[in-house]
């Protein structure tokens, strides 16, 4: 019965977003039914009656809920060279006679930094600033006090960026939002996904795209987006524009990919220059390929260490055995390889690393369908028994992979001691790749990420779903083909701060970044790269010309971006060292990004119940980032509820949002209404008579009276 009342107080929430009405009632699909089963009264006539009591309720919220429309939806992206900037800008309006509550809400990329965000209201804007996290916080908790309106925005595991916003009757409020983010290259082509959603309808919605590179533009695609226009500028450069009156319709999909591909550099790479506050900031970007370097792939040494425990029952053991099924079966002649699931246990095809002959691949296979899933999860024990499997004289890259979906339950189960048994044991330097397979607490990620980051590979997370085993393969096919390993990169000396996006292998279409300092100045750069081939150890060297360019302005915050992603890669795996925090605070300040460490805070002048050309000043609105699943309204003055407005997560069949790993994405939302006495306040309309409160007055009536159905029911 709570369940019940708890879908009908969702349902009655005034800032909910109408596309969580359809995932409430299909979460609620299997309780319904156990609910005739368990409160079959008279036929079922109890229950039926709450049901109709929920779709009234429903009804009368879809026809008279006011909310703001949007008159437009700009979204503009300036990619350079990999690294994409993006503005978002919405203007909304109240259409109505009275005052209204609206929101601006928009998901960016996972891994993307927000970078800006303003208000437009009558004609000035307000400009968040980035601030120390504690300080924008004791700059919010004045404002507040004092009675001054006021936003802060912090960062979440989240990839939701939500603001209320509270409009006077005819009122626009113009909001934008800049987030920035490195679009990484795999398997030859980086990919750029823009989200054309919003909580409210769009009269005129924009997307453009520009696309730029110092290396020939040779394919550019807006896959499952065919009323976009993909047009080529110049040999360098090309642009995606969408234009439309609404939002793209049910089935037409809400996500813009944009797809593209560049001309691989020289084989000793291309080096970029900017010059900046005396500062020099260069950018090295390697990437051959295989007929580059004249040789073939490396082989590679590779266990499947995969989980069968209990959780993994049904659909997913069943995907996890069908994209296992078409790696091994693809699995080049060059290689060896292992497969060892877990529980409780460990079973293992082979007690050693075996060659991929067609008979060691049948038996494998035979070995992978023939498991059941059930028992714990010991993951120290498995992943300690497949590393004794390698040996440091192999000329073949170590590799393994790793899949589970839950925290170790069996055997060790301390993630701190995992980690030292893992690290101890992986004397061969292997390179572990975790994926987190619909792992939902933030902390489990966090785990199997250090881990994976200290043993010289990277974690992913996706979730569950229909297209799991094709997830599953192409993060395989990303890390399958080794060009080059234990890549050095040297400068003579001339490059200070350096900072390498990939690792010490490099794989087949992807890239080596290495960003760094300079003296302005230096005439030249010399580079010097040393890496293991199949064709045994390489030198690549190069004397490069300094030539900073105004087009390479984009090379400084790349730089800072790279910085502050590396430094918060070595928390995760260190913890919070002071010294590593403050260089993330320091960074993010100087280049203005929002971090675990800053936020962004925005006050606007004038108290509360002031006007300000011609409106009254509404109360502090408090932001701090959110992803809808997690939004929570509070007031120190009353209790907080939290309530579950999942506007875009758990749409994997709705709109395949990035796997929104629960690492690093940005924007946290809890506002808060004070009066300047700290009570709650409601905004008048022009006529001097209090806002309209909505319906929230006669939901709670409703309540009471369905309170009073349901005990007159008792009695009978």
């Amino acid at each position: 019965m709570a369940h019940l009342c708890i879908l009908v107080f969702c349902i009655t929430r005034k800032n909910i977003h109408s596309e969580l009405i359809p995932n409430l009632f299909r979460t609620y699909s299997e309780l319904i039914p156990n609910l005739f089963r368990t409160y079959r009264i008279k036929g079922g006539f109890f229950i039926k009656k709450i049901l109709i009591i929920c779709l009234v309720l429903l009804t009368v919220v879809h026809i008279g809920s006011a909310a703001p429309t949007a008159d437009y939806l700009n979204i503009n992206t300036e990619v350079n060279n990999g690294y994409a900037v993006s503005t978002v800008e919405e203007k909304l309006t109240n259409p109505a006679a009275t005052a209204v509550q609206g929101e601006f809400s928009f998901l960016i990329p996972e891994g993307a930094f927000i970078s800006g965000f303003s208000l437009t209201i009558d004609g000035k804007e307000y400009r968040a600033d980035v601030l120390p996290k504690e300080e924008a916080t004791e700059k919010f908790e004045a404002a507040a006090s004092a009675g001054r309106t006021a936003g802060l925005l912090e960062t979440k595991e989240n990839n939701l960026f939500s603001y209320a916003l509270s409009f006077e009757p005819g009122q626009s409020i113009t909001v934008k939002l800049t987030y920035e983010q490195a679009l990484k290259k795999t398997l030859g082509e980086y990919e750029l996904v823009q989200y054309l959603e919003s909580p409210q309808a769009v009269n005129s919605l924009s997307a453009t795209v520009n696309i730029s590179s110092a290396n020939p533009l040779i394919r550019l695609e807006t896959p499952g987006f065919p009323d976009a226009e993909a047009r080529y500028l110049s040999a360098n450069e090309g642009q995606v524009s969408y234009k439309a009156s609404r939002l793209p319709g049910p089935g037409q999909g809400s996500e813009l990919r944009v797809v593209f591909e560049t001309q691989n550099p020289p084989l000793n790479g291309n080096m970029l220059f900017y010059e900046k506050d005396g500062e020099g900031y260069m950018m090295h970007i390697f990437s051959p390929t295989e007929e580059d370097l004249g040789t073939t792939a490396l082989g590679k040494d590779i266990i499947f260490v995969l989980d069968k425990s209990g959780s993994m029952r049904g659909d997913k053991l069943e995907q996890v055995k069908e994209a296992f099924e078409d790696i091994i079966t693809s699995l080049p002649a060059q290689d060896r390889f292992n497969i060892i699931f877990f529980d409780s246990s460990i079973q293992s095809s082979s007690e050693t690393l075996r060659e991929t002959t067609p008979e060691a691949k049948s038996g494998a296979l035979e070995f992978v369908n023939g498991l059941d899933s059930g028992g714990g999860t010991n993951i120290n024990e498995a992943l300690v028994t497949a590393l004794g499997m390698f040996g440091p004289e192999s000329e073949r890259v170590p590799i393994i992979v790793f899949l589970t979906d839950g925290m170790p339950t069996d055997g060790v189960t301390s993630p701190y001691v995992i980690r030292e048994n893992v690290k101890a044991a992986n004397r061969a330097q292997v390179s572990i790749f975790s994926m987190a397979f619909g792992i939902e607490d933030e902390n489990d990620y966090g785990f199997l990420r250090a881990m994976s980051l200290e043993n010289y590979g990277t974690a992913e997370w996706f979730a569950p779903s229909f297209d799991s085993e094709e997830k599953i393969g192409n993060f395989y096919d990303t890390i399958s083909t080794p060009l080059v390993t234990d890549l050095d990169f040297s400068y003579g000396g001339k490059v200070s701060e350096p900072v390498n996006n990939g690792g010490k292998n490099l794989f087949a279409g992807s890239d080596a970044v290495v960003l760094g300092k300079y003296t302005p100045g230096s005439g030249s750069i010399s580079s010097v790269l040393s890496a293991t081939t199949r064709d045994g150890i390489r030198t690549f060297s190069k004397e490069f010309t300094v030539a900073p360019s105004a087009e390479n302005a984009f090379i400084p915050r790349l730089w800072a971006y790279s910085s502050i992603e590396t430094l918060l890669d070595r928390i995760e795996v260190e913890g919070e060292a002071e010294n590593l925090v403050a260089e993330v605070t320091e960074l993010s300040l100087k280049f203005e990004f929002v971090t675990p460490y800053t936020s962004l805070f925005v006050e606007m002048p004038g108290l509360i119940g002031e006007t300000e050309g011609g409106v009254p000043v509404e109360p502090v609105e408090n932001i701090q980032g959110a992803m809808a699943a997690d939004m929570v309204q509070s007031s120190p003055t009353r209790d907080t509820n939290a309530v579950p407005t999942d506007a875009f997560s758990t749409q994997d069949e709705a709109m395949a949002a990035p796997e929104a790993a629960p690492e690093q994405a940005y924007g946290e939302v809890v506002y808060e209404k004070e009066g300047i006495d700290g009570g709650a306040e409601i905004p008048e309309s022009d006529n001097g008579e209090k806002a309209t409160p909505g319906l929230g007055v006669f939901f709670s009536f409703a309540g009471l009276l369905s309170i009073a159905f349901l005990l007159s029911r008792k009695r009978y």
